[in-house]
């Protein structure tokens, strides 16, 4: 049985989807979601795609003070309800997301190429992991509920947060925090470690003044209790 609440990452955010069926009620369902991940959430835009269930305009606003509530911003609604949709447009809710799988109306889209962004960007390669290939500039913000895998650099300023593993095939020079839901078993690897700040589950670390003359590919772990930065070994001798 598919679960009532699911959360992904997407490019704009975090998407939060509720099963629509009438067993499920939103309102007894988000606060317990929200309550369980309350660290790993805060501060994120968030999207909700409810299906066909219809929601009022005072509904709605009172959706908006829940999310406040924890410190999220609600920005977006899917909905496949003309009414629920009309509503949101009133709350000033966005009915679609930039580059997303679905429609104005909140249906599946056929995975095609978009001028602006790349597929692969768009939609993840595997239901547990985010792919995004692309710089993530300074400002933008990063969350996936899984492994994160970034064909690109992270600029300062820039942050990625996951509850798994982060990967970087390009610079990492912004802030990643792996294992954010408390996996100190996370890793994360960059082809050029050298962040403002490293976070693996409950340790915090801040790379020294680089002195290398050149990059050299680093996996951040931890061992003995702290962060440690060592080569990335990507072939294993046999």
């Amino acid at each position: 049985m598919a679960q009532p609440v699911e959360i992904k990452g997407i490019r704009d955010g975090l998407l939060i989807r509720v099963d629509d069926h009438p067993d499920f009620a939103i309102f007894e369902l988000l606060p317990g979601q929200l309550d369980a991940k309350r660290d790993f959430l805060r501060g994120s835009r968030i999207a909700v795609e409810i299906g066909r269930r219809e929601l009022s305009y005072e509904q709605l606003v009172e959706m908006q003070r829940l999310f406040e509530g924890y410190d999220l911003t609600l920005w977006a609604l899917l909905t496949q309800d003309v009414a629920t949709r009309e509503s949101a447009r009133r709350v000033g809710l966005a009915t679609r997301l930039s580059g997303s799988a679905t429609d104005l109306e909140g249906n599946a889209l056929p995975v095609e190429p978009a001028d602006s962004a790349p597929a692969a960007a768009r939609q993840p390669p595997a239901p547990n992991a985010l792919f995004l290939r692309e710089t993530v500039r300074s400002g933008r913000s990063v969350w996936h509920e899984g492994h994160v895998v970034i064909l690109g650099d992270v600029n300062p300023g820039a942050e990625v947060i996951a509850a798994g593993n982060v990967i970087v095939w390009g610079r990492l020079r912004g802030l990643v925090h792996a294992g954010a839901l408390g996996d100190a078993g996370a890793v994360i690897c960059a082809l050029d470690l050298n962040p403002t700040q490293l976070r693996i589950a409950d340790q915090i670390a801040v790379a020294p003044p680089d002195s290398r003359h050149a990059p050299i590919p680093e996996q951040a772990a931890i061992r003995d209790g702290q962060i440690v930065a060592e080569p990335w070994q990507t072939r294993h001798a046999v």
